[in-house]
């Protein structure tokens, strides 16, 4: 009898046991389920498990997404998962970067990451190479190269409950040379540069620089930094990266400077951003040159017109900024009284004596200049740019244009329109 009570409760233990664990593996795949389905809607990305040929996505729709549409690249990330016991972390020639990794014979992948910003050009271009249908296109998220790294750590943490710092995952992966490497290739620079005696332009010249650019003194400052191209020493291999790399820091110490005149730091990095884009872009080292001397001129330009600005009343001043926040809206003399507590007299007649123009005018000169640069710098048409910067119609936009810019906008764009930008029909 005994024997029959402990048989039975033997059974009923062991039956528990295996009910315990089946939930347990239920909610094991449940939480991951869950996880990985917040990791690709907080990244913007596809997230996959492959196990016995079967492909589970973690997305709603992975159509255009590379992993699930190409076999033979999701193959070759297997392929790369069985040869590395570290996450591997790859990116292909639009970069782009996927994380694999495997774990008990399980594949799980995550991508595409951007880490370029693509115009809709290089992103079809990025589709059409791993054979996916135009109509399942659409813009991929962008991410620093350091947030890919993190988020290939916290996939990793998730799934295996490993920890991988940035380093381990670049040396795994051969982004970049060793710590031994980098070091000897430092020893190597210094032996080479003492030979060949560089000199090396001094702090206080590149501070008379700066403080030029602060002052807003533009010729000066480009005076100065033709002056030093004379004496700096070697900043690349070839003479095309020496002058693209000297152009680079120009720009960014520039903009610190500017920023330190009263240049705000949103309008300082977006203008020595797009000028470092244009360098880094360029092959013709008369053309980066010309890129780093007008990044010099702008910010020092801008920061004198801060200067002077300064120097005319707070009504008049806010007045423009009110202008530049709304010349997409409607904008009424009154409005702007009202906001400033003043009468729409008083206020009418000060800008016209501290600018010389009048506050329509001052208006449509911010319109024509916001229009300029979408003319030469996007793909919209005349009259969806005329719309944009809130012209009540195209013929009056073209009126507008042409009185102050001595063109019409057609002929602006094709004047000043990029090489890199392709002919546009209106």
């Amino acid at each position: 009898m005994l024997l029959k009570i402990a048989v039975c409760f033997l059974q009923w233990l062991c039956y528990h046991v295996q009910q315990t664990i089946i939930e347990r593996k239920v909610r094991i795949v449940n939480d991951q389920k869950y996880m990985l389905s917040h990791l690709a809607c907080i990244f913007h990305t596809g997230v996959f498990c492959l196990q016995e040929e079967q492909l589970i996505f973690y997305e709603e729709n992975p159509e255009y997404n590379p992993v699930y549409h190409n076999e033979t690249f999701r193959l070759a990330l297997v392929h790369r998962c069985d040869g590395q016991k570290e996450p591997v972390v790859v990116s292909d020639d639009f970069h782009v970067y996927y994380i694999s990794l495997k774990w008990r014979n399980i594949y799980y992948m995550m991508g595409p990451l951007s880490t370029q910003v693509m115009n809709r050009t290089e992103r079809h271009r990025f589709y059409r190479f791993y054979g996916i249908d135009e109509q399942w296109e659409k813009g991929l998220h962008y991410h620093t190269l350091m947030e890919v790294l993190q988020i290939a750590g916290m996939f990793t943490k998730i799934i295996t409950g490993q920890e991988y710092t940035d380093q381990q995952l670049v040396d795994a992966n051969y982004h970049s040379a060793s710590g031994r490497q980098e070091q000897q290739e430092q020893a190597r620079f210094d032996i080479k540069s003492e030979d060949e005696d560089i000199y090396r332009h001094s702090y206080q010249e590149e501070r008379r620089i700066m403080e030029a650019v602060k002052a807003g003194n533009i010729k000066e400052a480009v005076r100065l930094s033709k002056e030093m191209d004379v004496n700096i020493g070697r900043l690349g291999e070839s003479e095309t990266e020496h002058w693209r790399n000297l152009s680079i820091v120009s720009a960014a110490l520039c903009a610190r400077a500017a920023i330190e005149g009263g240049l705000m730091p949103a309008d300082a990095y977006r203008l020595s951003g797009f000028y470092i884009n244009k360098c880094t872009a360029c092959k013709d080292i008369t053309q980066i040159l010309i890129y780093r001397n007008h990044a010099i001129e702008e910010l020092a330009k801008r920061v004198r017109e801060q200067k002077e600005k300064r120097h005319a009343s707070s009504y008049t001043q806010r007045c423009k900024d009110y202008v530049y926040r709304h010349y997409r809206e409607k904008i009424y003399l009154d409005d702007i009284a009202d906001i400033l507590g003043i009468s729409n007299g008083y206020l009418s007649r000060l800008f016209k004596k501290e600018t010389g123009a009048g506050l329509q005018d001052f208006i449509n000169d911010v319109r024509v200049e916001k229009a300029a640069n979408l003319l030469v710098y996007s793909e919209e048409t005349l009259a969806k740019i005329a719309e944009y910067v809130n012209f009540p119609s195209q013929s009056y936009f073209g009126k507008i244009f042409k009185r102050k810019m001595n063109m019409t906008p057609r002929q602006y764009r094709e004047l000043h329109k990029p090489a890199e930008f392709y002919d546009r029909t209106e």
